[in-house]
């Protein structure tokens, strides 16, 4: 066994089948432990070995994943603890439960604080990850695997950085869904239908940013190159601008990240 998921939900299925499709390790490499039947079907599918509870098999797996929600994080720790030894690393991915809840609540040192997002459940996450010092080379390298394969990963030395990608990358998709919902709600009202409507707006995102990242230029200056004076595009920016659009947009990302500060105390 090479690593063990407490809680199989979205995210923590999503990371597996990314282990799976990646070759990182097979279905059969995984403990499943979750006491919901729909998830344990689901992961079942993948060939994971599947646990309602933990027991003694969990100390067999390198790397234990934590994954599920924050609130359910004491009486977790409770069930997971007596079955961790010291040559585990630990991997959280719960939003706002800091190094210290997890050290104090395990009794163990080699931790790993991961924020990933939702695209990770179809392998184009973006997972930032801090290690605390007892972390090894190689369990990093093990935990690094885990996560590039379902994305991109970025390590930071710090706690503060893992709240601050909490508000721009782990609450980021959001960002980009509730913009898509407008956008395709004004193509609605402009005569196109749903599916019409979806297939513009989805395709122009994915169009956008495959752009931004073949060109590497920065936003605004190829916002620039699409608008030109007293056009259409111009019309809809500067009534982005009349109603301080972006200052709106970036005066929320520092919300939540006060909320992921809040949540961690």
């Amino acid at each position: 066994m090479k690593y063990a998921f407490i809680g199989g939900g979205n995210m923590g299925h999503g990371l597996a089948a990314g282990l799976i499709g990646k070759g990182v390790c097979l279905g059969e490499d995984i403990l499943m432990v979750d006491p919901d039947s729909a998830a344990q079907e689901r992961n079942a599918n993948l060939g994971c070995q599947i646990l309602v509870a933990p027991d003694e098999a969990l100390s067999e797996a390198p790397v234990v994943l934590l994954a599920v929600k924050p609130q359910t994080a004491p009486a977790m720790y409770e069930q997971v603890k007596g079955f961790l030894s010291p040559n585990q690393v630990v991997v959280s991915i719960m939003a706002g439960v800091t190094m210290e809840s997890l050290r104090s609540g395990l009794g163990h040192e080699s931790l790993v604080r991961v924020m990933p997002n939702t695209p990770a459940q179809v392998g184009l996450g973006m997972s930032v990850y801090h290690a605390a010092p007892a972390v090894t080379d190689g369990q990093l390298r093990a935990v690094e695997a885990l996560l590039q394969a379902s994305g991109e990963t970025l390590a930071v030395s710090g706690e503060d950085a893992i709240d601050a990608a909490t508000a721009v990358s782990g609450s980021g998709p959001a960002y980009v869904f509730y913009m898509a919902e407008h956008w395709v709600a004004a193509a609605v009202r402009l005569g196109f239908s749903q599916e019409e409507a979806t297939q513009l707006v989805q395709q122009t995102l994915i169009g956008a940013t495959a752009l931004w990242r073949e060109q590497r230029e920065a936003p605004g200056t190829l916002r620039e190159r699409v608008t030109s004076k007293g056009g259409t595009t111009a019309a809809a920016l500067a009534h982005f601008e009349e109603h301080a659009l972006g200052t709106h947009l970036e005066t929320g990302i520092e919300r939540a990240y006060q909320r992921a500060k809040e949540l961690g105390r």
